[in-house]
């Protein structure tokens, strides 16, 4: 009977075994849809498991109880009860795995085995951002990437500085796209960016030699997958815009105020009775407004067993928060792969852009469109008859009507540019493959202006209506030839490049103009519609390059890493003795976390210690800076002949230096890697040290040499050293919540260390002269001019100080602007200008949050840089005595019964020069800004499925929505007022200020 009992029992637990057991089934997609086949699936903690087929589908017998462990290489893996008996599954790509594949210079690499100081952003980083450039999109991203805009106008420049500024020349990076190097990247579609690779030091950057000093911008576009349907997605986003900030500035009644007691003061008094006082203009506001923009993105991307594609559409119309302003592109992109044999593989990428951007004048120092309705007097009105439209008429102002200024500039250009290579590889040798690759960029830009007849006072008239037409064009080709090997041999990997490179530009520039076309219709804007006048001007230039490069890396036992990199340039940009330049480098990695001695510490993923040195060049010069050159413009008249006739004449540009060479960046980087938790913790520390041999300067010389300019000489020298740490973190809480955060900051310290002859450079020009100045022993373009110690405030303190102005102070009064005596002489004059900032910034950072709870998903972003200063030039016209408008700040000017204040008195008579060069125009241009954040919702597979939709996502985005500053201007992000000026970064003349922007969109995969 007990034995029977016992059977009874072991047949109950068994068919309730049995019973608890059942399959479970479905399918395993990537986050575009389609299925990825050979995902590994198992029961947690036991050994059964089974992968998805070439359909991504699955089956495994399971309890209710377990849970399913989904794995693939390159996915976040996911552990999801199994109490369904269908499960599908959506795996995310994990781009932060650490055997992830990065881009660098000429090939792949895996991320563990890197030993340069590289940094990667993917497509997940940048998405989201309603910006029209990849470079924008960027910015505060990477550690000690400095990215500002040098103007907030829709197609607006952008300036990327890495690892500080190396020279006085042109600082900009490389960018490679595709494989192929190019001059700028406006071109490209941020929605088309699969990853950007950033090459910071000379180990990562010596691949790409006389190009590399400034750091390399590798950027990789989209591309379809082996065996994957078509994935079809559509993304549309529609926003606002409006100007961040305006300037303090009177009303009319205060500007009114204050020009009542200047005129008690001024020699020749101005008419009040010409003005209304209390006319109130905005003139800021009169030439601002809200602006929409808008977006499309169509694409297609998918392949079969041998080819695969991705094709893409976009389209923006950004509208200026200035009138006047806007900006429009179309681009198109094509990536096809196809492998032809088992050993042959052959590919294109092709990109398109067609833009067309209207511009205002932002750029002249004195009356710009942006920097007159700043400065203009507001008691004077836009408008004398607005209804038939016709602007106010004032004699009082010797500034034009901005808006006026608006409607009468028709400035805009049209480019069209193509961008693209073709590749075949082979496969000679089992982990021997050669590749040769044509790239072409090709870019054609047309300029328009007409100027109707108008006047709308003395000083804004135009009697002769002109046309004006502008073409630019550049032509580049490039072809490579590598030949690579991939092999191991026991403990030992090895992979070895070598490579031939051919590369030649053609760039030429015209422009004209005529007078005097009978009828002002559009359709009547061409040169030959013109009668008279005849004004033309332009250039043609060539460059070339050849090159030889090479590369190995090397590991022993996945522990010992060793790269060697080499290239050989030789530029036409350089006489024939100094034309080739050789640039090495190494680097070394020890990955530590390898080391027996911690393979018991299970909370350590990986650790790896970095250190390279190499040589780096810069060629970002003119094309023939060696050869005299000859210039010939109605300035040069002479008479010639028995019967004198007026002949014009050419003169040498300036004089030359034959021996001139390549800038050499020699680079020493340490770094180390970490990751702890399953990779859930990671962190990068970078010291870096980086010294500019033989930079390129304009040495002075006396004029009675004969020539406008000295020669560009290989004599100066900088330094740029700092540190960077990056730290990310990443965590799922449950199958619904997840998130991530990262910080990143960067410091920077730049010296000059030398300039041949020691004679300082000026520049940062502004209405008062130069801001900025470069010399020996202080950071490139650091602020010049004179200290302030508040005012005086009695007539004993006056005549106890040193001589502010002049041979004596017998002009001061209390109440005027106190000048500090540097050098202790007893006179305060150019001897006593000195260092007052420097725009350069101490150090700067980067903050972002992500967080998905379920279907909803909120990114943000913060963006700050600390410690760099400003100079507000528009604070020069804004404090100044004359009869413009003026700051609120002079509401506080001094007076006998307001003594506790900086501003010194209003003085009509001014002959202390109070507003001369000095730290008054100087302040902290530090800030903080929430540059983005986004919020979004997709709709359930279940929903959408059911109306043939893959996937549905609605999400709002801001970008630049709070800025905290003590910069008194617009907007602290101030770059070079110039994009041909590298010595004028910070100065603020009055620059097109950043957009603040709400946009709505929508994404559709099919």
């Amino acid at each position: 009977m007990r034995r029977f009992l016992l059977l009874v029992a072991a047949m109950m637990v068994a068919f309730s075994s049995v019973a608890q057991k059942r399959t479970v089934t479905g399918m395993v997609t990537d986050q575009s849809g389609a299925p990825l086949p050979g995902v590994n699936i198992v029961v947690k903690g036991t050994t059964n498991g089974t992968i998805t087929d070439f359909d991504g589908k699955y089956q495994l017998d399971a309890k209710a109880s377990d849970v399913l462990k989904f794995s693939f290489l390159g996915y976040i893996p996911q552990e999801i009860p199994a109490s369904n008996s269908v499960i599908n599954v959506q795996l995310k790509e994990d781009t932060k795995s650490l055997d992830e594949v990065v881009v660098v210079g000429y090939g792949t690499q895996k991320k563990s085995d890197i030993t340069g100081a590289v940094a990667s952003v993917s497509a997940d980083d940048l998405k989201g951002q309603p910006v029209s450039s990849v470079d924008q999109a960027l910015q505060g991203r990477v550690a000690g990437v400095q990215i500002t805009s040098n103007s907030g106008a829709p197609g607006g420049s952008i300036s990327v500085r890495v690892r500080g500024i190396g020279t006085i020349n042109d600082a900009d990076p490389l960018y490679v796209v595709d494989g192929l190097p190019v001059g700028n990247i406006n071109f490209l579609n941020p929605n088309d960016i699969a990853s950007v690779e950033i090459l910071k030091d000379a180990s990562a950057s010596a691949i790409y030699g006389s190009r590399g000093a400034n750091g390399v911008v590798l950027i990789t576009t989209k591309k379809g997958k082996l065996n994957s349907k078509a994935s079809v997605n559509l993304d549309v986003y529609y926003g606002v815009q409006k100007v961040i900030n305006n300037w303090k500035t009177t009303t009319g009644p205060e500007w009114y105020s204050i020009q009542q007691e200047l005129n008690k003061t001024r020699t020749s008094p101005i008419d009040l009775s010409l003005v209304d006082k209390n006319q109130n203009t905005d003139w800021f506001n009169a030439i601002t407004r809200v602006a929409p923009m808008q977006n499309y993105n169509f694409g297609v991307t998918g392949g079969s067993k041998a080819m695969t594609y991705a094709l893409s559409i976009g389209h923006l119309n950004q509208e200026g928060t200035v009138e006047g302003s806007s900006f429009e592109r179309t681009t198109g992109k094509l990536n096809v792969d196809y492998q032809v044999s088992k050993r042959f593989k052959i590919g294109t990428n092709l990109n398109i852009e067609h833009s067309k951007k209207y511009s205002i004048s932002e750029e002249n120092y004195h009356v710009g469109v942006i920097n007159t309705a700043i400065k203009i007097e507001p008691v004077i009105p836009v408008w004398k008859d607005k209804a038939n439209h016709v602007y106010d008429y004032s004699k009082f102002t010797d500034y034009p009507n901005p808006v006026a200024a608006i409607q009468y500039d028709n400035s805009h250009s049209e480019k069209l540019q193509l961008v693209g290579n073709v590749y075949g590889e082979l496969e000679l040798a089992k982990g021997l493959k050669a590749k040769t690759s044509f790239g072409q960029s090709s870019y054609r830009t047309d300029s328009y202006n007409f100027t109707p007849v108008y006047s709308v006072n003395i000083n804004q008239q135009n009697l002769v209506n002109k046309v004006y037409r502008g073409y630019n064009r550049g032509d580049y080709w490039s072809w490579e030839n590598t030949l690579n090997y991939d092999g191991t041999f026991g403990k030992h990997s090895l992979s070895a490049l070598a490579g031939y490179t051919m590369e030649e530009g053609n760039y030429e520039w015209f422009s004209a103009s005529k007078t005097n076309i009978p009828n002002e219709d559009p359709s009547m804007w061409y040169l030959d519609a013109a009668a008279d006048g005849d004004l033309a001007s332009g250039s043609a230039s060539s460059v070339s390059m050849m090159s030889f490069l090479g590369r190995i890396n090397y590991s022993y036992d996945n522990k010992y890493l060793a790269t060697v990199n080499f290239r050989a340039d030789a530029s036409s940009k350089f006489p024939k003795e100094n034309r080739w330049g050789y640039f090495p480098s190494v680097a070394l990695g020890w990955k530590i976390s390898k080391e027996s001695f911690l393979e018991n510490a299970t909370w350590l993923t990986n650790l790896k210690l970095r250190a390279g040195w190499g040589q780096i060049g810069n060629q970002n010069i003119g094309s023939y800076p060696y050869q005299e050159t000859m210039n010939g413009n109605s300035q040069y008249r002479y008479l010639f002949g028995m019967t004198p006739t007026i002949d014009q004449g050419y003169v040498v540009t300036g004089m030359v230096d034959q021996s001139i060479k390549w800038e050499t960046v020699e680079s020493l980087n340490f770094g180390v890697d970490a990751s702890f938790f399953d990779d859930r913790l990671q962190t990068t520390i970078d010291w870096y040290n980086k010294k500019t041999k033989d930079m390129l300067v304009n040495v002075p010389i006396p004029y009675y040499y004969g020539y406008e300019s000295g020669p560009t000489s290989n004599v100066g020298s900088v330094k740029n050293n700092g540190l960077e740490v990056s730290v990310s973190y990443r965590d799922r809480i449950s199958n619904k919540l997840s998130y991530n955060v990262g910080f990143n900051i960067a410091t920077v310290k730049n010296e000059v260390l030398s300039l041949g002859n020691g004679e300082p450079i000026a520049g940062g020009y502004y209405y008062g002269g130069n801001a900025t100045r470069t010399e020996e022993g202080e950071p490139i373009g650091y602020f010049y001019g004179y200290k302030t110690d508040g005012v005086f405030q009695s007539q004993q303190e006056i005549n106890n100080a040193p001589v502010q102005e002049g041979s004596s102070n017998e002009d001061l009064k209390p109440g005027d602007l106190k000048f500090v005596d540097v050098n202790g002489d007893g006179v305060v004059n150019d001897e006593d200008k000195t260092y007052l900032g420097s725009p350069i910034p101490k150090f700067t950072y980067g903050f972002n949050l992500g967080i998905t709870y379920g279907a909803f998903d909120l990114s943000a972003f913060v963006q700050g840089s600390q410690g760099n200063k400003i100079f507000n030039a528009m604070k020069t016209h804004l404090y100044n005595f004359d009869e413009t408008n003026k700051s609120t700040d002079m509401l506080n000017s001094w007076t006998p019964s307001n003594t506790n204040t900086d501003m010194p008195r209003l003085n009509g008579n001014d002959k202390n020069n109070t507003n001369r060069t000095s730290d008054r125009f100087v302040e902290d241009g530090s800030y903080a800004r929430l540059k983005n954040i986004t919020l979004g919702y997709t709709l359930p597979k279940s929903l959408v499925q059911k109306a043939g939709i893959a996937s549905l996502r609605f999400y709002v985005s801001g970008q630049n929505l709070v800025t905290i500053t003590n910069y008194s201007g617009a907007d602290p992000e101030i770059g070079q007022n110039s994009t041909t000026n590298y010595l004028s970064r910070g100065v603020d003349i009055g620059t097109y200020p950043q957009a603040q922007t709400y946009v709505f969109g929508v994404k559709l995969g099919f």
